[in-house]
């Protein structure tokens, strides 16, 4: 999974340090884009595509011209 971990180093009022988590852009080429939008997901084998807002338009494009022919 794509999780990018930031531990800040900065301890919040509970007394635990501040830890960033973010999910990154499953699209093939790499990309590093915070992942926004699920694509699709199979909870009974555990996977998750997501992607970021500028795939997701690719993804929508990409069905809405599949769907014409």
């Amino acid at each position: 999974m794509p999780w990018v971990t930031i531990k800040t180093g900065v301890v919040g009022t509970d007394g635990l340090e501040t830890i960033l988590r973010e999910y990154l852009c499953d699209w093939s080429a790499g990309c590093a884009n915070v992942a926004e939008h699920v694509l699709g997901a199979a909870p009974d084998v555990g996977l998750v595509c997501a992607v970021c807002p500028e795939h997701a338009a690719m993804s929508k494009n990409r069905m809405s011209d599949s769907r014409a022919d």
